[in-house]
């Protein structure tokens, strides 16, 4: 099997790594955040991305999931969308350290995460209140969580970053050739 990579121009292939690699990353963080309110007694799946919504449009927007459809599905939202933000800035920096190793580019994706969760914790919360105490008492987990779910976030941005920087190409002028699709070869059932 022949392996494809996609030429692209250095922006664009930032914003699609970065897109790419933050999907993943969000879906991993909002995986730990979820599952725990799965197995958690006094919480539920959705209390996480409810409260995202709830930080931004006020605490009546979090309670009983059948009564906030709508903060459910705008926090998901919101939270994938600052999932791709910042890993189009992960991958930005990885950049200008001119790709490091995949284990460096990994551990420092790791480190990325967890800085997150501190400039999240000490800055951005204390921004809003009172719907900080949403995050910072435990109303939706406890802080070793949010850890966790940091970790995952940091370790889906650089995992994708590693992952996916090769086969996405930076298309240098004068040096992009079209690559035919290779054939399709069936077999008769």
């Amino acid at each position: 099997m022949t392996e494809r990579t996609i030429a692209l121009g250095a922006t664009k292939r930032i914003l699609l790594l970065g897109a790419l690699a933050g999907s993943l990353a969000g879906v991993m963080m909002a995986g730990v955040e979820m599952i725990y309110g799965w197995a958690s007694p006094v919480h539920s799946v959705w209390d996480a991305p409810m409260a995202i919504w709830a930080y931004i449009g006020g605490l009546n927007h979090f309670g009983h999931p059948a009564n906030h459809i709508g903060s459910i599905v705008l926090g998901i939202g919101g939270h994938m969308m600052n999932a791709i933000f910042v890993a189009i800035v992960f991958v930005a920096l990885m950049r200008i350290l001119k790709d490091p190793p995949g284990a460096v580019a990994l551990v420092l994706g790791i480190a990325y995460g967890l800085g997150l969760w501190a400039l999240q914790r000490y800055v951005t919360l204390p921004i809003s209140k009172p719907e900080d105490t949403l995050f910072t008492t435990g109303r939706v987990s406890p802080q070793w969580v949010w850890w966790l779910a940091h970790l995952a976030l940091g370790t889906g941005i650089g995992l994708g970053y590693v992952l996916l920087r090769g086969r996405i190409a930076v298309a240098l002028p004068g040096r992009v050739r079209e690559m035919p699709a290779q054939p399709v070869s069936r077999k008769a059932a």
